[in-house]
């Protein structure tokens, strides 16, 4: 472990990178303790956690801030490098290390392009990074400009101001890498449970490249034109949605037992959309999205927050989900799939991403071969962290 000592106190080298929608520390696996306790410990020194302002740390007082990335040489052979990913809680002491978030994963691969790692081709950076938490692999691409990564472009997402350099990161190896199983967890398009407060509901469970559970926004009182302040505001639907996650989870032995309800609020996982056809409505930059700019409108939430962008790992999985027939994701998307590939243009509180997806049938089951989509991702700052 490589921590230094100074002005009585600890440091650890850190770099605080943008990926896509969120923010994160990176932190070098040699300079932390072994997984378990001691680790959780630094890391929520470094954030600053459990505090709701953040104030001792680095952490930005919001969920897509709170996010810590732990990078490494590759322990997967066709890998370039190992990416860690921890959502780190604001109000309790512990760090969920058991989902992905796919916004940090652009930033893993632009901090594997600043240390020099991949196959540079024509200017651009293939990166394959190891997503350590499902031991699958990303595919990403990071355009290059004289031996770094390009800061500049024309590449705008929204929830970001400003433009960028394009990263791709397509998730074609993540097919039920959240349970283990099949992308379908279920076997079914659609499933219906008894939903404590709102009775029988529809659910989608989608499991790829996170636990993804889909819902109605109709069915679930949610009206896509409101503003994200005011969905957040909203307890009695924040409680049905969140009672949507608990009985899902449970009932796929995926949260159960007695602290079920603290591991829900420290648990990325399972993530749920309230999903409807294009919708007009005004971004958080007051924006107007027409419904001609988008496939599908939809809101994210997770551990009683809603996300004020949409989850890189949910673009891809409700991309997926728009292209298996009968999922309440397909019957609310318009877009058009009539060959396998196909795209995604998916309207959320920060503006529209654009996801490309393309599946098949093998041997009865669903199959993904891609499920890319464009991000931008910047350092922000490279040095040390210190903390008591």
């Amino acid at each position: 472990m490589s921590q230094s000592s100074s002005y009585n106190m600890n440091a650890i080298d850190a770099m605080i990178i943008r990926g896509g929608s969120s923010k994160g520390v990176y932190l070098d696996v040699n300079d932390l303790p072994p997984e378990g306790p001691a680790r959780d410990e630094v890391v929520l020194k470094v954030y600053g956690s459990p505090d709701q302002r953040q104030i001792d740390g680095l952490g930005g007082a919001d969920k897509l801030t709170s996010k810590v990335a732990v990078m490494g040489h590759p322990t997967r052979p066709d890998c370039d490098i190992d990416y860690l990913f921890g959502q780190v809680n604001i109000a309790l002491p512990r760090i969920d290390w058991k989902s992905n978030c796919g916004n940090i994963s652009s930033g893993a691969a632009l901090y594997a392009a600043l240390k020099g790692m991949g196959r540079v081709k024509d200017g651009v950076a293939e990166i394959n990074v190891h997503q350590v938490n499902t031991g699958r692999l990303l595919r990403c691409f990071v355009p290059m400009r004289d031996g770094a990564p390009e800061t500049d472009g024309n590449f705008a997402i929204g929830g970001v101001p400003g433009t960028g350099a394009r990263i791709d990161v397509d998730f074609f190896d993540f097919a039920g890498s959240a349970l283990g199983g099949d992308i379908l967890p279920t076997g079914n398009v659609v499933d219906r449970f008894d939903i404590p407060g709102v009775g029988m509901l529809d659910v989608s469970v989608v499991d790829f490249a996170n636990f993804h559970l889909f819902v109605r926004a109709a069915d679930i009182g949610l009206d896509p034109t409101r503003s994200i302040t005011d969905l957040q505001e909203d307890r009695g639907l924040v409680e049905r949605l969140e009672a949507v996650r608990k009985v899902v989870a449970r009932e796929l032995n995926f949260i159960t037992g007695e602290n079920a309800d603290e591991d829900l609020k420290v648990s990325m996982n399972p993530l749920i959309y309230a999903v409807a056809p294009p919708t007009a409505y005004l971004a958080t930059n007051d924006k107007e999205i027409t419904v001609e700019e988008q496939d599908i409108t939809s809101r994210s939430l997770a551990r009683f927050a809603f996300s004020k962008a949409y989850p890189g790992s949910g673009s891809a999985g409700t991309a997926v989900a728009c292209g298996i027939k009968g999922t309440l994701a397909e019957e609310a998307y318009q877009g058009v799939n009539d060959s396998g590939s196909y795209k995604v243009r998916l309207g959320h509180p920060g503006g529209v991403l654009e996801v490309v997806a393309e599946t098949s049938l093998l041997n009865g089951k669903i199959s993904v071969q891609r499920a890319q989509l464009g991000r931008t991702a910047r350092l922000i700052m490279d040095g040390k962290c210190y903390f008591r």
